[in-house]
């Protein structure tokens, strides 16, 4: 069995033991950004809550959330809190969310779905810490084994290994027609300080954020209508604004339109991805996306060494991957394999 099959099932098994057939739970933490990593997340649990026969009667984003909802849609039962990086104190609205959601609902089930957990200071540690143990009922997940060894130190609650709940999609249908000879998917923000390597001809760098929140025509075109054009009607409010009426009703009543949304995004991330013959990425979802397509790809670490500390956490034994260990060393080592495979 692959290394990524073994983690597959890893996950399915961690996930069927916390949550039986026929619970129902509440999902926290949409991310209704442009990041095809955090898209692939959401889509990878919904599908594995839907295989696990997990009903979820509520869901929310940063902006929507709201406790009294949230209880009137599920009076019992635990409450999910989305996976990612984004555990810490660096991404200041996904921890906030977090720590409302444990303040409003003392003693009730919480899952924190698989993190990478961060922390720039003993502050915001101290802060969690606190939270957690106030709540009293909270299991948390961890996608690599620094982030549990944090947990274990400093916070009173459950901890255990689960890998990424995108590993829960099957993207090996996803068409792959590269068009350029190499694509570096390279983030360039908080978690990175390192430019990406020198492109050969006919080839580039890219990131899957937007700027500005607006796609390019071509990408647009590529999107669903329903996704788009749903996204557009329910709008999102800027930091500090309220959340508009509509998109409070359109979680209530349309919450597969998010999905759908999410779907889109997570496939716009794949199509960058399989552009070029060979990526290079500094991104973990760079990483396991390539690796669920079986894109040929090189991966690179980022500041907070999240993406090797996953690696060396689960294993990766995929023929066409290699493990670079500069921006340098990976443009190397991407020209090496593309000849190695003909590309």
């Amino acid at each position: 069995m692959s290394t990524l099959d073994q983690a597959r099932r890893t996950l399915r098994d961690t996930l069927g033991e916390l949550l039986p057939p026929g619970t129902h739970c509440g999902l926290v933490l949409y991310p209704d950004h442009w990041n095809a990593g955090d898209a692939a997340i959401w889509c990878g649990t919904r599908k594995l809550l839907d295989e696990l026969g997990v009903h979820v009667a509520y869901a929310c984003d940063t902006t929507s959330y709201d406790a009294r909802d949230l209880s009137r849609a599920l009076p019992e039962g635990p409450i999910l809190i989305a996976g990612g990086g984004n555990f810490g104190d660096v991404y200041v609205p996904e921890q906030a969310l977090r720590l409302q959601v444990l303040a409003d609902h003392p003693g009730r089930p919480v899952i924190q779905m698989p993190q990478s957990v961060w922390f720039r200071g003993p502050e915001g540690v101290a802060d969690a810490a606190e939270a957690l143990r106030r709540h009293g009922d909270v299991t948390l997940l961890l996608r690599d084994a620094p982030s549990l060894a944090l947990a274990r130190r400093h916070f009173p609650v459950p901890a255990r290994l689960c890998p990424d709940a995108a590993l829960a999609l099957d993207l090996s249908g996803v068409p792959r027609h590269p068009d350029v000879p190499m694509v570096a998917m390279w983030r360039k923000d908080k978690e990175s300080s390192v430019p990406p390597p020198p492109m050969p001809p006919g080839a580039f760098a890219c990131d899957w954020l937007l700027p500005g929140g607006q796609l390019p025509p071509e990408q647009a075109r590529e999107m669903s209508a329903a996704g788009l054009g749903f996204h557009t009607w329910v709008g999102r409010p800027k930091v500090g604004e309220p959340c508009a009426v509509r998109r409070r009703l359109a979680w209530r009543h349309m919450p597969w339109l998010f999905d759908q949304l999410a779907l889109d995004r997570c496939l716009r991330g794949c199509r960058m991805l399989a552009r070029g013959r060979v990526t290079i990425t500094n991104r973990l979802h760079g990483h396991l996306l390539c690796l669920l397509m079986g894109q040929p790809h090189v991966a690179c670490d980022v500041d907070n060494g999240k993406v090797f500390a996953y690696r060396d956490t689960w294993g990766c034994d995929a023929p066409a991957v290699r493990f670079a260990a500069s921006a340098a060393e990976a443009g190397d080592m991407a020209a090496a394999l593309a000849a190695e495979l003909g590309a």
